[in-house]
């Protein structure tokens, strides 16, 4: 059994309440960002249509930090996370990364139409680390002519007065997988 396809299964359950419609009777790509490879997935009705992984995903990111201002692989992380870089970050390192990132979710786009039967996707959902980069959600949704959200699989759940919502909204996207992983049934 393949698990990670499995728990992605799940976790679209838990994120089809946000959709339009509930996502019933559309196309829908979901977009794990990992760190290494990007999953990309469409599903319909809860089923998969297609499935493809690319070479690429967040630690790209880390690497472009670690380059353009020669740093450690460990500093680098921690300025991408602490958002401790220079102004000239945005412009020079994040932008060209999410252009690449949204190049790479138009081409899986475009490698599903002239694999499959279908010549359309109704809606984008980001998950993954990097789901949360400021206004990636915007470039995809641009480049791709798809309406595109993050991923939030426990916007539709009652959670605990310990939990701080804000916290868990801005870590929604990278528990995406595991959230699914925890929902999988014993039958």
């Amino acid at each position: 059994m393949d698990v990670e396809s499995y728990a992605t299964q799940e976790a679209f359950r838990l994120i089809t309440p946000s959709l339009p419609a509930n996502g019933r009777d559309q196309n829908v790509a979901f977009v794990d960002i990992g760190a290494h490879i990007t999953h990309f997935y469409v599903l319909r009705n809860g089923q998969f249509l297609f499935s493809r992984d690319q070479a690429f995903g967040g630690n790209q990111l880390t690497h472009d930090i670690q380059r353009a201002f020669n740093l450690s692989p460990e500093e680098a992380e921690s300025a991408k996370k602490n958002q401790g870089l220079p102004e000239n970050y945005d412009a020079d390192v994040l932008q060209p990364f999410m252009e690449t990132l949204a190049l790479e979710i138009t081409r899986a786009l475009q490698f599903f139409f002239t694999s499959t039967a279908y010549n359309q996707v109704d809606q984008i959902v980001l998950a993954g680390g990097c789901a949360q980069l400021p206004g990636l959600d915007e470039l995809v949704a641009k480049r791709a002519g798809v309406a595109t959200v993050i991923a939030n699989p426990f916007a539709s759940m009652q959670v605990s007065d310990r939990i701080r919502p804000r916290q868990l909204a801005q870590d929604a996207p990278m528990l995406t997988i595991a959230a699914g992983l925890a929902m999988r049934g014993f039958e």
